[in-house]
């Protein structure tokens, strides 16, 4: 499938996210925005560890090889505002500050979208490992194992703070 075929048969629109999922396991989603036609070429950006970049349509071809489209995004405003939402995609072209936490690509379409910076993974995840960490020490309370007390707070004030940076972006 070309990649003007992919775009056709999702019906992608600029502004709309793509959500892909590692192949064998992926446990994280990725998201990619598709920011339309330029110059009869389709342009996708995504946040990446090395920073917010356009994805050149030859690693494209490459990411979907490692990714599978598990679902597309639509942007959640009306047709007017797909303008703002592309402006805030292209405001972040070239930003290096890419974080798993704080800033990651779930991060990065959620501004595109709505204007804030937030990930409902991270926020998953850290009350995951809260929860986790909390039955963790409490089993290691029972049993007098004191690694599996420190490792379970430790887990808890990592899952904790994880939540804690997620809550504070969105107020």
């Amino acid at each position: 499938m070309t990649i003007h075929e992919f775009i056709n048969h999702l019906r992608l629109k600029p502004a709309d996210a793509v959500i892909l999922q590692k192949k064998f396991f992926g446990m994280l989603d990725h998201y990619v925005i598709y920011l339309g036609l330029v110059n009869y070429t389709p342009q996708f950006v995504a946040n990446y560890t090395d920073g917010v970049r356009i994805i050149p349509n030859h690693e494209i071809a490459t990411l979907l090889q490692m990714y599978v489209p598990t679902k597309v995004d639509r942007f959640p405003g009306p047709e007017h505002q797909r303008i703002s939402a592309i402006q805030r995609a292209f405001s972040k072209i070239g930003e290096k500050a890419y974080n798993l936490v704080a800033n990651n690509c779930e991060h990065f379409k959620n501004f595109v979208h709505y204007g804030i910076e937030k990930s409902t993974q991270v926020d998953s995840i850290g009350k995951g490992l809260a929860v986790g960490g909390v039955v963790l020490a409490a089993i290691g309370a029972e049993t007098k194992n004191s690694n599996a007390v420190g490792w379970g707070i430790a887990l808890t004030t990592l899952g904790l703070l994880a939540v804690a940076v997620e809550n504070s972006k969105s107020k």
